[in-house]
């Protein structure tokens, strides 16, 4: 106690020691990061669309929560900024997502990488392209990451009438690029040779 060092009146001598530290070496290299866009950024011509719900289905269903999404390649050590896509159809007052980042193995989804809630809401009938920011969730893919899948589900819906039902996403075929999709929550994944327009804005090496 230092009230107890005060009482001793003779002097305190203190010996010297050595020590060797590990070695520290202090660069001034900076990790330039650029702007990548990854995904399909392009709306085409408006001709195909992947709809939540099809024709044949009698009515919507919030409790399915069918899920819609892309595999996409990473670049090296990213920080997602933001996804969007371009919604062609939409007979909702009122629609809430989540968005999800799962895994790859044997290639179809699997566990979770961001184990945030991340949900958004779109309004009044909205069509275009639109965007979720995602900078507030702070993700970050590092090297070791070169695939994931990202989807967004369906959570609640409110509608603009009684035969509102169709949300949808342009979309265009393609032999190299993967969608994802279920019909409910926790049911096996499909994959089509769709490219939906979805992208990731993000900052990699």
């Amino acid at each position: 106690m230092v009230s107890e060092l005060n009482k001793i009146k003779k002097p305190i001598l203190l010996q010297p020691k050595s020590m060797e530290l590990d070695e520290v070496i202090v660069s001034s290299k900076k990790i330039k990061l650029k702007s990548k866009k990854i995904g399909r950024t392009s709306k085409g011509l408006g001709l195909m669309h992947s709809n939540f719900y099809s024709y044949y289905e009698k009515d919507i269903d919030d409790r399915l929560s069918k899920e819609r999404g892309m595999k996409f390649k990473m670049r090296r050590n990213c920080q997602i900024k933001d996804l969007n896509f371009n919604i062609t159809s939409n007979d909702f007052k009122s629609l809430k997502f989540r968005v999800n980042f799962y895994k790859i193995k044997d290639g179809f989804p699997t566990d979770f990488i961001v184990k945030k809630n991340i949900v958004f809401e779109i309004k009044d009938n909205f069509l275009g392209w639109f965007k979720v920011d995602l900078e507030p969730y702070e993700i970050f893919f590092n090297k070791e990451i070169e695939e994931v899948a990202v989807t967004i589900q369906w959570l609640e819906s409110v509608k603009a009438n009684e035969k509102s039902k169709y949300f949808a996403i342009s979309t265009a075929t393609s032999p190299t690029h993967t969608a994802y999709f279920r019909e409910k929550s926790m049911d096996n994944w499909n994959k089509g040779g769709q490219n939906l327009s979805f992208y990731l804005n993000a900052m990699c090496e």
